[in-house]
């Protein structure tokens, strides 16, 4: 299952490129729906991956999307280690510069950590171990990267690699839906918002 957060839908009336430029207020938000979707998952006893590619600054064609995938635990614990790896290969291949390969941005955040406006690659296992990738070369850099190396970590078939997503009947979705929002209930916090109006 993964769950994608489009744009900021939260506050519709703005449109955001990336969450490293966002305002105070929709940065706080996003990290509420993250708590609660690690409850939520941590209860099915999975914890969570939430990615970010952020590329095309220049053209002013980038949306904000955070993909939170929940893993099965065991599978999670390598994860840290898989995207170094990963990330570190990639960079043998096309790097321009030396500079550091992966910055951990669990101390700063992200906001401390690079720039506005630089492309990147956020990755963040929970919420206290986090990690940035700054793209040197975004023609080389394939935005992929984050859910190709899940896909190997879920030792998934090779042909599966590459391919681009493949989308699910209308029913499977409705279906897939239904259970989220019903396993989504008790954590939703939008709730203590409703009430309070």
């Amino acid at each position: 299952m993964k769950i994608v957060f489009p744009e900021t839908y939260l506050f519709a009336l703005q449109h955001e490129s990336a969450t490293r430029i966002v305002e105070d207020n929709v940065w706080e938000e996003i990290r509420n729906f993250k708590k609660c979707l690690i409850m939520m998952f941590a209860k099915q006893e999975k914890d969570v991956l939430f990615l970010e590619t952020v590329m095309g600054f220049a053209q002013q064609r980038c949306h904000c999307l955070i993909e939170c995938i929940p893993l099965p635990r065991e599978i999670a614990k390598q994860a840290p280690l898989c995207f170094k790896k990963a990330i570190d290969e990639a960079e043998d291949e096309w790097s321009q510069q030396n500079a550091k390969k992966f910055i951990d941005t669990s101390q700063k955040g992200l906001r401390g950590s690079i720039p506005k406006n630089f492309p990147y690659f956020h990755v963040e296992f929970g919420l206290y171990k986090l990690f940035v990738h700054v793209i040197d070369d975004e023609k080389q850099f394939k935005s992929s990267l984050g859910l190709n190396v899940i896909k190997g970590m879920l030792q998934l078939p090779e042909e599966d690699m590459h391919r681009r997503r493949r989308y699910e009947s209308i029913e499977v979705q409705r279906e897939a839906v239904k259970i989220f929002v019903q396993d989504w209930g008790p954590f939703d916090c939008t709730k203590q918002l409703q009430q309070a109006l």
